[in-house]
């Protein structure tokens, strides 16, 4: 019968007892978070505007030139782009490291309501938007552009030509 095997067992436990509450008071990051690179996402926005989409109708479309948007790697999520706040345009991707989208892709733009004189606070202008565009990696990582855009002025009239006979 050994009897050192008894103290040997105790010392054991007590050394894994005493990491296991060193882990507990300290703990840090996980072991694969440290090893992943963080990822990280650009975003641009190319000349928004608002425009008179059919002459004295009311009605504006935003419109612009490009949106695109590029990841550090193949893990691209989506682009959102929100037009006051509502999501208006969604693009997901799929194992894809950026994404392209250009005005030929949405032909006449976003439609809006174009706004009467100094709806948004600009003289000789109708409604004011606030345009958004978001990027998101699959690991939550975003970026985003964002700016205003001030639409033409409708008054709500409408002229019609004098035709005489």
């Amino acid at each position: 019968m050994n009897t050192g095997a008894v103290p040997l067992r105790l010392k054991h436990y007590l050394m894994l007892s005493l990491g296991l509450v060193l882990v507990l008071l300290f703990p840090g990051e996980p072991a694969h978070a440290a090893l992943l690179p963080a990822s990280s996402v650009t975003i641009q926005m190319s000349d928004p505007a608002c425009v008179e989409a059919v002459p004295a109708s009311g009605s504006c479309s935003i419109e612009f030139n490009s949106l695109s948007a590029s990841g550090s790697d193949p893990s691209f999520s989506r682009i959102e782009f929100l037009v006051d706040g509502k999501l208006r345009l969604l693009m997901n991707g799929f194992f894809e490291s950026s994404a392209y989208f250009s005005e030929p892709m949405l032909p006449g733009g976003l439609k809006v309501a174009c706004g009467g004189p100094n709806a948004g606070g600009q003289p000789n202008f109708g409604k004011s938007y606030s345009i958004s565009a978001n990027a998101y990696m699959a690991d939550g990582t975003s970026a985003n552009d964002s700016m205003t855009v001030f639409c033409p002025a409708y008054e709500g009239k409408t002229f019609l030509p004098s035709v005489r006979r």
